[in-house]
């Protein structure tokens, strides 16, 4: 249960850009701290039970979040200084390169990369751990890409959805997402170099309205023609998870205002009258989910399926309606599955992903678990 969840990613957004930012200050002996306090201190308010919770009123999640995003933009003055110090060169001669930092990203943006010819994309480490994971850059052009070594790696180049460019505020024209495998090393930086590069794209593998299945060394996941998770199989433990179906739904909540109504596509529901006099009275908000019946209403009944496979990454892209979809994303050599929603501006106040699971040893009508 979310609420505000635009509002609860950027506090955790801000509170990665503190944490490298206290690390690299360190290591650099930059002696910068006093300059870290801004995003010190909004951290720390945002820490409170009406801000993070997503409780509080809109214009004042609207100052928590520009209090962070004033914390960034001093934080990042403190990132500078202190590359210049790390991405010295061979005779200790700083190299004076501004950095700048994405946050868009989750909607597919970075306008300050768009139709340049070279750019670099450098990646801290915070954790005490090497790293291996994948990168998604949104991208106007095919580039050619070299590690920290020269070698020009592999990479592919997946199309943004449809649903993600109409996203409302979003002024990218970027089409694709190049995706890359980085390692990084325990504490420390990689940098990637790209440069723009005419040649063909490799192939990409598309298909449509019919069964979907992704499976690397480790993970098969099967959706079926219709866009409904069938199953997911852990190759290596031989684990076999059945589902009945999933999907989105939302509720009537219970609200304050004996006639309040809600939109949902061309249909309106009434609100359950509520005072907040007492508890059966209490209105499904922000503080709690709290539905009239417990039966919720698709969003709705059909779905489009597209596939997208290549060979550093196979995609799902299931649209709901035209403010709902999902991508399910599986890379290569991973071991986790990884689901992204793109959800909004939602016409309705209360909306659930449910997961109906079914035992395949028993039969489904006897062991339905719902995974709200």
């Amino acid at each position: 249960y979310a609420s505000r969840p635009a509002l609860k990613r950027f506090e955790r957004y801000s509170n990665n850009i503190l944490q490298v930012t206290r690390q690299l200050n360190a290591f650099s002996n930059s002696q910068l701290r006093n300059q870290i306090f801004n995003l010190s201190e909004a951290m720390a308010v945002a820490q409170h039970h009406d801000a993070v919770s997503g409780t509080e009123r809109q214009h004042v999640a609207d100052d928590y979040v520009l209090r962070l995003s004033i914390g960034i933009d001093a934080a990042l003055n403190v990132i500078n200084q202190a590359y210049s110090k790390l991405l010295s060169k061979g005779d200790h001669s700083r190299v004076n390169v501004q950095q700048f930092l994405c946050p868009l990203t989750n909607i597919s943006e970075c306008l300050p990369i768009e139709n340049v010819e070279r750019f670099v994309v450098t990646l801290w480490n915070p954790t005490i751990h090497p790293v291996m994971d994948y990168l998604r850059v949104p991208v106007t052009n095919s580039y050619k890409v070299r590690d920290p070594n020269g070698t020009v790696i592999n990479v592919d180049l997946i199309p943004i959805s449809n649903i993600t460019k109409d996203i409302p505020g979003r002024m990218s024209n970027a089409t694709m997402e190049l995706i890359l495998r980085y390692n990084l090393p325990t504490l420390g930086f990689s940098s990637y170099f790209f440069e723009r590069n005419e040649e063909e794209v490799k192939d990409l593998k598309i298909t449509k309205k019919e069964m979907c299945i992704l499976q690397n060394q480790y993970l098969r996941v099967e959706i079926d023609e219709q866009g409904n998770l069938q199953q997911m199989i852990n190759l290596q433990k031989n684990i076999n998870l059945t589902f009945a179906n999933h999907g989105f739904y939302w509720y009537e909540g219970k609200a304050i205002f004996s006639e309040r109504r809600v939109k949902f596509s061309i249909q309106w529901t009434k609100g359950y009258p509520g005072n907040n006099s007492q508890f059966d009275f209490q209105a499904s908000g922000a503080y709690i989910f709290r539905p009239v019946t417990q039966n919720p209403t698709p969003v709705s009944t059909k779905r489009a399926l597209k596939c997208f496979k290549t060979s550093l990454v196979q995609i799902a892209l299931i649209t709901f309606n035209e403010w709902i979809s999902e991508e399910i994303r599986l890379y290569d050599e991973k071991e986790d599955l990884e689901i992204e929603w793109t959800v909004g501006p939602i016409p309705i106040e209360e909306l659930l992903v449910r997961w109906n699971r079914c035992s395949t040893l028993i039969d489904l009508q006897d062991l339905c678990r719902n995974e709200e």
